[in-house]
């Protein structure tokens, strides 16, 4: 039950684009500093949820993690892979991942277009994955997970501490009840939250450039 637990709650790490009115949040959990909360949402069995927290250093050392494909294993244990596929810069971009699943359940994949975004008065960075189609055609034995997107929001405090903002919701694909799988959606949001904070304090996250300087160079390049 443990493992299925954490297989349903893998399909909670997105958001799909949500259509109707969403309720009030409702907190489920509270542990090491990382808040889970769930949401109704009209149209949809399956509750929103999100993740908070607060983290003492660096923004660019979040973002940094978000974005290397080869963290995404590593911040969520069912993610057997995860590439980028086609570029349009450093902030646009579409991100194939692939998870793995037990028997009985198919392994499941999805194609994200990407978009980084800063806020020039804030400097809060948000990183928004949308599922898209077209890149990677569909493959046999895999389930296409096609509603789906996912929302991290990265905002700098006035104590110079960064707060870190989750939200997922998805459609996963499949013949998995849906009150199965809001029963299994609070752990992993704060697994990956907890691994996302202890990822950005080490080498070669903690001391990242920051992605927007990387976006300027290469524009004044060509």
């Amino acid at each position: 039950m443990a493992f299925m637990s954490r297989v349903c709650a893998v399909l909670l790490l997105g958001l799909s684009a949500v259509v109707g009115a969403q309720g009030e949040w409702r907190e489920e959990k509270q542990q090491d500093g990382i808040r889970i909360e769930s949401r109704a949402v009209e149209g949809w069995e399956i509750r929103e949820m999100r993740g908070t927290a607060m983290f003492d250093g660096r923004l660019d050392s979040l973002v940094a993690v978000i974005t290397d494909p080869t963290a995404a294993p590593r911040l969520n244990e069912l993610v057997e892979s995860s590439k980028v596929v086609q570029r349009d810069s450093a902030t646009r971009y579409q991100v194939y991942t692939l998870t793995k699943m037990p028997w009985p359940l198919k392994d499941r994949d999805v194609l994200m277009q990407r978009q980084i975004e800063r806020d020039a008065q804030t400097g809060a960075v948000t990183i928004a994955d949308q599922a898209a189609s077209g890149t990677v055609p569909e493959k046999d034995g895999l389930v296409r997970i096609v509603r789906a997107s996912n929302r991290w929001t990265f905002t700098p405090t006035a104590d110079g501490k960064v707060r870190i903002e989750f939200v997922m919701l998805s459609d996963p694909a499949g013949p998995i009840p849906s009150s199965l799988i809001n029963s299994m959606s609070v752990s992993t949001p704060l697994k990956t939250i907890a691994q996302l904070i202890a990822l950005a304090r080490q080498s070669p996250y903690a001391e990242a450039e920051s992605l927007f300087a990387v976006e300027a160079a290469a524009a004044a390049a060509e």
